[in-house]
């Protein structure tokens, strides 16, 4: 009998072990960077913004998200309200490191930390951790959430870019 109870009390601990711990992928995007003040428009017919005409398209905003790093802008390629998607430059993996910096990779499909530098445009990898450029969801390296990501509203040939819903 007894060893039927020290049986039982493992397999508790072990399911309560198993079950009850948090998981780190659960954890929102939204909560892990401090408020920031986003509220921008973008032109869609200025020829800097023309990318974000198509599919895959992307444009960079400059000053704005944590830390001033930035927001990326992307078009999904889908129509209606998910056409248009933004997200903070800045990657959650040590989100305080200078070189914490989120850029579009050449595939324009995913978003990965480090920077594109010089000329040539060498890529130089932070964390390298990769982000789906559709919703910034993390799908490789070692960050252990998505993208913050923002509000998008279309006013006709205008985006509205803010951080709290429209």
């Amino acid at each position: 009998m007894k060893k039927n109870n020290t049986l039982i009390a493992t397999l508790l601990f072990l399911f309560c072990f198993t079950n009850c711990k948090k998981d780190a992928k659960n954890v929102s995007n939204q909560d892990f960077f401090l408020a920031v003040n986003v509220d921008f428009y973008i032109n869609l017919d200025l020829p800097l913004n023309a990318d974000l005409n198509f599919p895959n398209g992307y444009a960079y905003q400059a000053g704005y998200g944590y830390r001033n790093r930035g927001v990326i802008v992307y078009n999904t390629g889908f129509s209606g309200p998910d056409q248009y998607v933004a997200f903070d430059r800045s990657c959650p993996y040590k989100v305080d490191s200078s070189c914490s910096i989120v850029s579009v990779d050449s595939s324009t499909l995913y978003y990965r930390c480090g920077q594109f530098t010089g000329s040539g445009g060498k890529f130089t990898p932070c964390c390298n951790s990769r982000f789906l450029a559709g919703n910034g969801s993390q799908v490789s390296g070692p960050a252990d959430r998505g993208l913050k990501q923002y509000y998008v509203s279309v006013f006709g040939r205008q985006l509205r870019v803010t951080n709290t819903p429209q």
